[in-house]
């Protein structure tokens, strides 16, 4: 295993040349800090020769580790570039870049970006000539806080001088626990939000917050936010000035994600990972993965995996050619079938036979609902989160054990669950009906999950009536309210609808009266607290007949 390499733009270079870059590449530093003084000059003599950028990755003991020729910002990833394995890679890395003529030597733009995803103890960056009087200038960076600067100037002086293996590194880097921040976490997954947002300030805000309500319900960790006001479609959705801005604070941040809070095209994706060097999902992407871990029942897992393959059939991506195979005939010996081709055939397959699966149980939801004896049905519907599995709970009162999982998170409970309500009237006549807590709905709900969940939602279209829960706590509600009548609209229901206000202990008094203003038939309730709930009872001996 080579100890160190030499990589980047090496390719013109003259046997000489590249013999003398190789022997900087094997002189060992300190290893308790600074740098090899001669080394470092020999090094700006050759950047001097070629005109290009050099620098040097070094770890705890003093071995080079890579010598890469011309700017960073075309190297990718250099933590990846390092030789063998990465306990053989070395830790405590230091990185010493020689700028070249007529370069700052302040770290911007992407080379600023490759030097925070190698995370080095320091960066001694030193110009490729000294000035007047011999004095050579250098500077010494560590990683920052700042969002706009990620690396800030700890010492400032002759090149002699830094080079010093009396300077400590836990001086130069990060102040404040700043370096904690950069460190690998453990735990969640850390996610930064990339938000396009429009002139209504308080809209953008409640659309922002869902989106980190989605990424905390998926099992991730929402560590920052990057806006930019919409403009004109392009590739990338996102200006690349703004995009380089969100790569320096996902780096700054620790964030191994980024989620988009609209959906993208395939190209659209591939664009924002390219420019950002992360991987990227979008909002219907997190909502699949939400309802994936969700999906308790096998007719719910069977919905998903479908709702999942249709989404990411376009996106599939591969190898192309390098993974083809020619043919054993005459007139086969070309490039043959690609991998890529492959794949998208199978999950063709695939989604055929969850489609014909997802049929049959249709067939046997609406057998289910012939069977019930011709029971009046109301269905429980709602936005996300709003209150319909506990409202189910408090009026049916099942025994316990038998409750419907109610959670303060969105998508807590994906399968239909029916309950038989019995109301006793006055007279000692009891009315029995069948109630149906249902799927949560969202705004910009993913085509692929409403064909695939048809035969949940039939419970709720093929309901006599339906109960529209809403969180009167949630300032967000009448726009919730909107959208699930946008979207019930959509699936063609004609059911009957009754609001049913939840939350009244916690929201603020303007709400009751902005309620009765859309609703003049609007029933209030608290499920948690069993307020309102004996007064609905009442209401569903006669509803929906007598609307």
């Amino acid at each position: 295993m080579k100890q160190s390499v030499l990589a980047g733009r090496v390719t013109g270079l003259r046997p000489a040349q590249k013999r003398r870059l190789e022997r900087l590449a094997q002189r060992r530093h300190p290893e308790q800090g600074g740098a090899d003084l001669l080394g470092l000059q020999r090094l700006a003599a050759e950047a001097r020769e070629l005109e290009l950028p050099l620098s040097l990755v070094v770890d705890g003991r003093g071995l080079c580790r890579l010598l890469w020729v011309g700017p960073l910002e075309q190297s990718g990833r250099l933590i990846e570039r390092l030789p063998g394995s990465e306990r053989r890679q070395g830790h405590d890395l230091r990185l010493l870049s020689c700028v070249g003529r007529g370069q700052s030597l302040d770290p911007v733009g992407s080379d600023a970006l490759v030097g925070m995803d190698l995370q080095p103890l320091f960066w001694l960056r030193f110009s490729d000539r000294a000035r007047s009087g011999g004095r050579w200038p250098a500077a010494v960076y560590g990683l920052s806080c700042d969002q706009a600067q990620p690396w800030s100037c700890r010492l400032e002086g002759e090149l002699a001088d830094l080079c010093d293996p009396g300077i400590n590194p836990a001086e130069v880097n990060e102040p404040d626990g700043a370096q904690a921040s950069n460190q690998v976490r453990q735990g969640p997954e850390q996610v930064m939000l990339l938000a396009l947002v429009g002139s209504d300030e308080g809209e953008s805000q409640r659309d922002i917050a869902e989106l980190e309500g989605l990424v905390r319900s998926a099992g991730g960790l929402p560590v920052g936010v990057v806006r930019q006001r919409r403009q004109q479609a392009s590739h990338t959705l996102w200006g690349e000035g703004k995009l380089r801005e969100a790569a320096l604070e996902a780096r700054r941040l620790g964030a191994t994600l980024v989620v988009t809070d609209r959906e993208l095209t395939p190209v659209q994706a591939r664009n924002l990972e390219r420019l950002l060097d992360l991987p990227v999902s979008d909002r219907s992407e997190l909502i699949l993965d939400i309802f994936a871990q969700r999906a308790a029942s096998s007719a719910g897992r069977l919905q998903v995996e479908l709702a999942q393959l249709r989404y990411r059939l376009p996106r599939l991506s591969g190898r192309g050619l390098s993974l083809s195979r020619q043919g054993g005939g005459i007139g086969t010996r070309g490039p043959g079938e690609t991998q890529l081709e492959k794949d998208r055939r199978a999950i063709a397959r695939r989604i055929e036979r969850l489609q014909r699966d997802v049929e049959r149980l249709g067939e046997h939801r609406a057998r289910l609902r012939q069977g019930r004896g011709g029971l009046k049905r109301l269905a429980l519907v709602g936005y996300t989160n709003a209150g319909k599995s506990s409202l189910l709970n408090a009026l049916t009162q099942p025994v316990a054990g038998e409750e419907v999982l109610a959670e303060n998170k969105l998508f807590a409970t994906l399968d239909p669950t029916t309950r038989r309500l019995e109301l006793p009237d006055g007279s000692g006549v009891v009315h029995r009906l069948l109630l149906t807590d249902t799927v949560g709905f969202i705004r910009q709900l993913p085509p692929p999950l409403v064909e695939a969940f048809r035969s949940t939602l039939e419970e709720t279209l093929e309901a006599d009536g339906l109960l529209i829960v809403v969180d009167l706590s949630d300032p967000a509600w009448p726009v919730q309210l909107s959208t699930v009548h946008t979207i019930l609209d959509s699936l063609g229901s004609e059911a009957p609808r009754r609001l049913v206000a939840n939350q009244i202990d916690r929201c603020p008094a303007g709400a009751l009266d902005q309620a009765r203003a859309l609703a003049a038939d609007v029933v209030f309730i608290s499920a948690t607290e069993g307020l309102g709930l004996q007064h609905l009872r009442d209401l569903l001996h006669d509803w929906p007949q007598s609307i």
